[in-house]
């Protein structure tokens, strides 16, 4: 039986209102996210999908089901949701998150995009194979066609039901929902995405433009953003929003692009973005989906280039910065989706008080010492402790699994 893993993660505030507080209990980069009916459900690199609560700001769940990276998300309107993942399979889950209620098989080919037709009775997956597969969620019944000769790098419904799509191979194309092409249009460049609007379909681009189409294909408007690519798009109502691999998040009018706010989201790329009513959510290479208003202004007051905490300078500092997407040094505190790793070096594993630890990893006789914390990465969680909620991930230089080991040892000398 494929394993699931669930947990409840809890937010540290800070003191600020629970709508202004980031989204944290990924571990690694975060590159899908969809959001709407107080709810927001985001994927990861580190095989994980969270349905987040946003009036409360916490995760109801954490599930772990796909093998690889989750590279797509979408609420259903009945409160459900469905991921996709590398590997190829689409996975409707109940509201509550804790029993999905239909998986397809594996597939030869990763999903690269993912939507949901309006009525809610169909979703639509793109493949890196070029192939769209439409799944009846009645009758889970799959049916698939070949709708480019490249990856399918967007799709969306329109509100009539047909499906847009643009791919690899520089081409916008129509189709019926019996999958019949109603028309096909050739691009400028390379189409990394697109999002469905009140004026037409907004397309973003490897050459740093956004661009907007009509129902019939025809082009109707464009806005250079910068100069390197754009590779998330998200829209609702009246407006768009696009970010680039270098950060930057833009807001703007869905009828003529007219740039509203610019603002700075990440210190690198911007992966997934998704927008309310109210706000605008992003993510990215670090883990955390930040908040935004419309207006552009970051609710938890976010410095892309800071320094983590205890940051001396060293090596062992900069290879922590993965650990802190998800562990915090300061004592007993386990806001974040892993307990506190403070005083960590001659610990029993699962014994920082206050952290509730998987079943499985209390029932290990490990002692954390300079040597184990060096197997655990060099091996990888799944195989030195298996059972646990951390994500697969390992440092294959030995000289940084010294280097960390030492850092933590600097940090827990230096507070106590």
């Amino acid at each position: 039986m494929r394993r699931m893993i669930f947990c409840l993660v809890v937010l540290a505030g800070f003191g600020l209102p629970v709508a202004a507080q980031d989204l944290r209990g990924h571990g690694g980069p975060v590159g899908a996210l969809d959001a709407g009916q107080g709810v927001l459900v985001s994927g990861g690199f580190d095989t994980r999908a969270i349905l987040w609560d946003l009036d409360t700001a916490t995760a109801r769940n954490v599930t772990r089901f796909h093998d690889g990276n989750v590279t797509a998300v979408r609420l259903l309107p009945t409160g459900d949701f469905v991921t996709a993942g590398q590997d190829g399979r689409l996975v409707i889950w109940h509201a509550d998150g804790r029993d999905p209620q239909f998986a397809t098989a594996a597939g030869a080919s990763a999903v690269a995009s993912l939507g949901v037709s309006p009525d809610g009775a169909q979703v639509a997956a793109g493949y890196w194979d070029g192939r769209v597969l439409r799944l009846d969620l009645g009758t889970q019944q799959a049916t698939e066609f070949q709708a480019h000769s490249d990856r399918v790098t967007g799709l969306g419904y329109l509100p009539d039901g047909d499906l847009v799509t643009v791919g690899g191979d520089l081409l916008l194309v129509r189709w019926t929902p019996q999958s019949d092409l109603a028309f096909r249009q050739s691009l400028p460049d390379l189409p990394n995405g697109l999002a469905i609007t009140d004026s037409g379909v907004a397309v973003i681009f490897a050459d740093g433009a956004l661009r907007l189409y009509d129902d019939a294909g025809a082009f109707m408007a464009e806005r250079f953003l910068a100069d390197r690519p754009l590779v998330s798009v998200t829209a609702r109502t009246d407006t768009i929003a696009a970010a680039s691999v270098d950060g930057s998040v833009w807001l703007l009018a869905s009828d003529d692009l007219t740039p509203r706010h610019t603002f700075t989201a990440a210190a690198g790329p911007v992966w997934a973005l998704a927008m309310t009513d109210t706000q605008v959510f992003s993510s990215g290479a670090d883990g955390v989906i930040r908040r935004w208003s419309l207006d552009g202004d970051d609710l938890e007051r976010f410095v892309p280039d800071a320094a983590p905490a205890f940051d001396d300078g060293s090596r062992g500092a900069e290879v922590w910065k993965n650990c802190a997407v998800c562990h915090s040094l300061e004592p007993d505190d386990h806001s974040m989706a892993g307990p506190s790793l403070h005083g960590i070096l001659g610990r029993p594993i699962a014994t920082q008080s206050g952290y509730d630890y998987s079943e499985a990893l209390q029932e290990l006789d490990i002692i954390w010492t300079a040597e184990t914390i060096s197997e655990l990465f060099t091996y990888g969680p799944e195989t030195y402790t298996p059972g646990s909620r951390m994500p697969e991930q390992r440092i294959g230089a030995p000289e940084d699994r010294e280097a960390l080991v030492a850092y933590l040892q600097r940090v827990t000398d230096a507070q106590d």
